[in-house]
């Protein structure tokens, strides 16, 4: 959650409770006898739902946030089993591959709130974008995160955009990083090598664009 929504809610709870607070202490002063005034009683029921509706804002996420995923813990015998956006469907990257793709997630992920998802597959049709956006919606990817998606069987590769950031990364940009940085390595099968160079390229181009 960001700064300043963390703040509107705190305010939402604070305000409605101070109020309410201010009344009761009034009342303490006078007597129970504003209570039996309508308005007044009406008035301080209100804010005890404003209080409420407050306490549930300041608790709840903000819609359609993903909440980060745990911090894998690789102990002294490390063995990748699988990850919310790490897919080797093609079981072609190693284990040092896929624990250094999961630490540069982890390092987006606390520093700059995006995930770069990663697919590898035997997909073999024309349509591998198609393929990377349903796998990019069951991640859960957002507006600002990335997937990139191996075709091994297809000899194809593909790097999409989240849509909030399609102004500042476009298409031809997506195309251009995935050439530049993992045509020579991809052409050569070697496949973590393609993702762990162009990952970092885009851990980069992340860190510019927030900074």
């Amino acid at each position: 959650m960001s700064p300043v929504f963390g703040m509107r809610n705190l305010l939402l709870l604070v305000i409605p409770v101070a109020l309410a607070a201010v009344i009761l202490a009034a009342a303490g002063k006078r007597g129970a006898s504003v209570f039996k005034k309508q308005g007044v009683a009406w008035g301080l029921t209100l804010l005890m739902v404003f209080a409420a509706v407050g306490i549930g804002y300041a608790r709840a996420p903000m819609a359609g946030t993903r909440e980060p995923a745990p911090a894998p813990d690789y102990g002294d015998s490390y063995h990748w089993e699988g990850g919310q956006f790490l897919l080797d469907n093609a079981d072609v990257l190693s284990d040092r591959t896929l624990r250094e793709l999961d630490q540069r997630n982890e390092r987006l992920w606390n520093n700059y709130n995006v995930t770069i998802g990663v697919v590898t597959c035997n997909y073999g049709r024309d349509d591998l974008d198609q393929y990377a956006m349903k796998r990019a919606e069951e991640m859960g990817l957002g507006g600002y995160d990335m997937i990139v998606a191996l075709d091994i069987s297809g000899d194809n590769y593909w790097l999409i955009q989240g849509s909030d950031i399609r102004r500042d990364f476009t298409d031809n940009d997506c195309s251009d990083y995935a050439y530049e940085y993992m045509e020579y390595d991809f052409a050569r099968g070697m496949y973590g090598d393609a993702l762990l160079d162009l990952t970092e390229a885009l851990e980069i181009w992340y860190g510019n664009y927030f900074d």
